[in-house]
């Protein structure tokens, strides 16, 4: 569990909050964390992020899917990422939907800018 915290960038920032985490997603020490408990604790720990520290995240990850370019995210990006999540019931017209919905209409052309992905995913969420 605490290996995907990690990986998260999540991980606790002393002994404390580790006894404290422990206690909450494994309150009768069986050594084994249930995953509503551990989604529940990431959450929470997602979301005490500062703006610059989510701003950092999202700037990465739109460098993920411009492959370390100024963008846009375009067609091809997203067909590739979806050949690599191994999501093959994402057609093209869907993709193209995202990237329109993403940057409001503008055009396929247009791509998704980082600024339009910043937006779409705080509307998600996500971040």
């Amino acid at each position: 569990m605490f290996g995907r915290r990690l990986s998260l960038g999540l991980a606790p920032a002393d002994s404390r909050e580790l006894h404290d985490i422990l206690a909450a997603v494994d309150p009768t020490t069986t050594g084994y964390v249930l995953y509503e408990p551990f989604v529940a604790v990431a959450a929470a720990k997602l979301r005490s992020r500062d703006e610059d520290a989510m701003a950092a995240e999202v700037d990465a990850a739109y460098q993920l899917f411009t492959r370390n370019t100024d963008g846009p995210i375009t067609l091809g990006h997203l067909r590739r990422i979806a050949r690599e999540l191994k999501e093959d019931g994402l057609g093209d017209e869907l993709l193209r939907d995202m990237i329109l919905e993403a940057n409001g209409g503008a055009g396929l052309e247009a791509g998704v800018s980082l600024e339009q992905f910043h937006d779409v995913m705080t509307r998600a969420g996500v971040f």
